[in-house]
């Protein structure tokens, strides 16, 4: 059923505030660079200019390809979420498909045009004499930023057929993914590709463009169903506020840990070409902050009382100033970051761990030196938010959350940001017994608050159902919760085989050193020790739903058979006469003279080992013994009340035999 809109209500069409968007994007991008001095350089020194066309025509193919790779996530995103009929898109969903194909196509045009005037900056000549020769084909397959561009062509080339022959819900959700991961090798070109930090600087990207694209795009998708008078309006409409407040705390946060890798200290923000552009992008952001408070408090509301008009003239007004940050981040990219005049030389060893070499450890500098891990400080805020969200959502429709479990929660991310975002994540990279105890926090500590803060019961109370025959995100749980894959890995022997096995699998094959010579490595191994840790402590311990728990006996049993292999892993590393990673910590060695004698910061780190299990293996032998008794009385009282029950009705029926047997007894 159409809504009508009154005639002071009438917004321009999609074609002309698009076009008035995209206007303002290279207007804002060339006044940037003009400013800024964003010109492009050459990439080697000693080489040519490129040329006027491979300075202007590269960043504005980079507006374009930015602005196409968040409208076909927007319509990617708008067709998942739409009604659908028994699995099936419907009118609108297949219309925003056919769009995302043709933004899609719009998307590998200009990755293609941005791959090849990209060589053409970096070897410093005009493009038709940068693909002369074998250049082209060294370039694409051997330099970074040549298999980004291409693999963006590939992905996007992808979606344009796939995006016209979906018509399942499932099918459109692969293509948003597949959309998403267009977005993957544009984190690893750029500024954050080099430089201290520069893996951590990789992640905050990544995330601040998917953050931006989801934004940006959703809200594009959003304006044009609102264009079309889309009768799912007012639900789409709410469900996208709660994404822009979560895409808008992702930007900021992964912009100021961006800014903090790239910046020396706060005063170059506005004493340099980059800190001034970076700060109009975040005026850009505070006011795209300010239009989505807007749109919660004022044209929600008018929208749910089928006035669009105010919704979709804010909503276009938000657009632009999109636009406005899309030419920005562009022009960012385009200009030098601050740095000393003469370039700190990097040596071999801070290549390799990826930070400058720290001072001598000590128990004080575990608070000091700070180490600015994106994965941690985001996987951390986000836990914080979504669990804080849920208690609100609660709180607002006038139920309770245990404050036991919140506390238990807090402190779990707590251990977790402690670990990752302190001198412990620093000095666990060139000392052995500072990482175990990251392994140990991790695996041991962490996992066991954070099932007790029960995140996926929260979740469940928090959210509600969707519509009959629609898939929202507690259904999604509710199927992730009960599908094999979770049934196998919370099985009791199982999850005592991942926990007990990763240990020794990473530590006594060449695993370890391989992690420790890549941040990505290392990062992954430490997040499976927190996964293998949840999963076990979840099926211990946890209150949270599950397919099924084994009995608390056997749980014990479970638990001192852990804490049994635990003890002789510590035992392990204490007796073995073999260096773990030997390579690595002999290779660092030669520029960090404090560093203690690989073999001898290996038996402390199988003593700390050895004595860490006991004190959370006692907690949870205390949770367990407590959930045993809990349940016994909960069992008891279920008893009680069936026995009341039964002896109530057997009362029942004897007074009855009794009325019946005194009936008969006077008739006679």
């Amino acid at each position: 059923m159409s809504t009508s809109t009154p005639a002071t209500d009438v917004v321009p069409p999609t074609r002309q505030w698009g076009a008035a968007a995209a206007a303002v994007a290279l207007v804002t991008l060339v006044v940037a660079m003009v400013l800024g001095g964003g010109g492009a350089t050459a990439g080697i020194p000693g080489l040519g200019e490129p040329g006027e066309v491979t300075k202007w025509g590269l960043p504005i193919a980079k507006v374009v390809l930015d602005g196409a790779g968040a409208v076909t996530i927007g319509m990617l995103g708008l067709a998942v979420v739409l009604p659908v009929r028994k699995g099936e898109l419907q009118g609108d969903a297949l219309r925003a498909l056919r769009g995302a194909s043709i933004s899609a196509l719009i998307l590998a045009l200009a990755a293609g045009a941005v791959h090849l005037l990209t060589l053409s900056d970096l070897v410093g000549r005009p493009l038709p004499d940068a693909l002369a020769g074998d250049s082209f084909v060294s370039y694409t397959s051997t330099v970074e930023q040549g298999r980004a561009y291409a693999a963006m062509v590939v992905l996007a080339l992808a979606i344009v057929p796939a995006a016209r022959l979906t018509i399942g819900q499932g099918g459109a959700i692969a293509l948003f993914c597949l959309g998403v991961a267009t977005l993957v090798p544009l984190s690893l070109i750029g500024h954050s590709s080099s430089g201290d930090y520069h893996h951590s600087a990789r992640v905050s990207l990544l995330v601040h463009l998917i953050g931006m694209a989801v934004w940006v795009g959703g809200l594009v998708a959003l304006s044009w169903y609102a264009g079309r008078r889309g009768r799912d309006l007012p639900r789409v409409a709410a469900a996208f506020s709660a994404v822009a407040l979560g895409c808008f705390v992702m930007v900021a946060a992964s912009g100021v840990l961006n800014a903090w890798v790239r910046l020396d200290n706060l005063g170059e923000v506005f004493t340099s070409a980059y800190g001034l552009i970076l700060f109009g992008k975040v005026l850009a952001l505070v006011g795209l902050g300010w239009l989505g408070w807007q749109h919660r408090t004022r044209t929600l509301p008018l929208l749910e009382a089928g006035k669009p008009g105010a919704f979709r003239r804010l909503a276009v007004g938000e657009v632009v100033i999109m636009a406005v940050a899309l030419g920005l981040a562009v022009a960012l990219s385009r200009t030098e970051p601050p740095g000393p005049e003469i370039p700190e030389v990097r040596t071999v060893v801070r290549t390799l761990i990826g930070f400058p070499i720290p001072p001598e450890f000590g128990f004080g500098r575990i608070f000091t030196e700070t180490y600015p891990d994106a994965l941690f400080a985001l996987g951390v805020l986000a836990g914080f938010l979504l669990y804080v969200g849920g208690i609100w959502r609660l709180h607002r429709r006038g139920d309770r959350w245990p404050i036991g479990r919140t506390v238990a929660w807090m402190a779990g991310l707590a251990t977790v940001a402690f670990v990752g975002l302190s001198g412990m994540q620093t000095y666990g990279m060139v000392m052995l017994s500072v990482h175990m105890v990251q392994h140990m926090v991790l695996m041991m500590i962490s996992p066991i608050l954070l099932v007790l803060g029960g995140p996926v019961t929260l979740a469940l109370r928090a959210l509600k159902p969707a519509r009959r025959g629609q898939l929202g995100p507690r259904e999604l749980i509710v199927s992730a919760v009960n599908s094999p894959v979770a049934r196998v890995l919370t099985h009791p022997l199982v999850a005592l085989a991942l926990f007990v096995s990763g240990a020794y699998t990473v530590y006594f094959t060449g695993l370890f050193e391989s992690a420790m010579r890549s941040h990505t490595g290392h990062m992954l191994m430490s997040v499976h020790f927190l996964v293998v840790g949840y999963i076990f402590f979840e099926m211990l311990i946890g209150i949270d739903p599950l397919p099924k728990r084994p009995p608390f006996p056997a749980r014990v049993v479970l638990l001192l058979l852990a804490m049994a292999f635990h003890a002789v892993f510590g035992l392990a590393l204490m007796e073995s006469s073999r260096l773990i990673a030997g390579d690595y910590y002999r290779e660092i060695a030669v520029e960090i003279p404090w560093l203690p004698d690989p073999l001898d910061d290996q038996i402390l780190a199988g003593q700390i080992t050895w004595g860490f299990g006991e004190v959370p293996g006692l907690l949870v032998i205390g949770v367990l013994f407590v959930q045993w008794y809990r349940s016994d009385e909960r069992e008891a009282r279920r008893f009680d009340r069936r026995e009341g029950s039964e002896e109530a009705e057997r009362g029942a029926y004897n007074a009855y035999l009794a009325q019946l047997d005194e009936r008969s007894r006077r008739e006679k």
